[in-house]
């Protein structure tokens, strides 16, 4: 009777985790910021740095690089904004991409997760290209996404 009271224990701490259908969207909004990240994002630091000489493992040169490489004021802002919109990014999406990954498995918000995914996708989209071109704010609207 020992035996059979101990798997009685074992069955009753396993949690069952059920994966509905509408989580293919959040997998589907999980890979938009991926490829977010890893191409819209990269390509301007990527070009930024061929253009400048600035070389990887380098995030923002000092001065006295600046100097060495002879770039102009222009050169500079254009590979910080390039830099800054990725890093920017590299960090959100750090904590973001296993928060929304994790809710996204509850079955009674699933939907909405993802909803809310795509929105800060989208924001975080317009934001980071924006910041390319001096127009920042209106990244700021992906926060709308959170309260989901």
């Amino acid at each position: 009777e020992q035996p059979a009271r101990d798997t009685m224990a074992e069955a009753s701490s396993v949690v069952p985790l059920v994966v509905t259908p509408e989580y293919g969207l959040v997998v589907l909004v999980g890979v938009a910021m991926f490829l977010l990240q890893q191409i819209v994002l990269v390509l301007p630091v990527v070009k930024q740095r061929i253009s400048t000489g600035i070389k990887a493992p380098t995030l923002y040169p000092r001065d006295g690089q600046i100097k060495e490489l002879k770039l102009a004021p222009y050169q500079v802002e254009n590979y910080m904004r390039a830099q800054r919109a990725h890093q920017n990014n590299v960090e959100f999406t750090s904590v973001f991409m296993a928060l929304f990954l994790v809710t996204g498995l509850f079955p009674e918000v699933t939907l909405h997760v993802a909803l809310a995914g795509a929105w800060v996708v989208l924001f975080r989209l317009l934001g980071g290209v924006g910041y390319l071109f001096g127009v920042r704010q209106i990244g700021s609207l992906f926060h709308l996404g959170g309260p989901y």
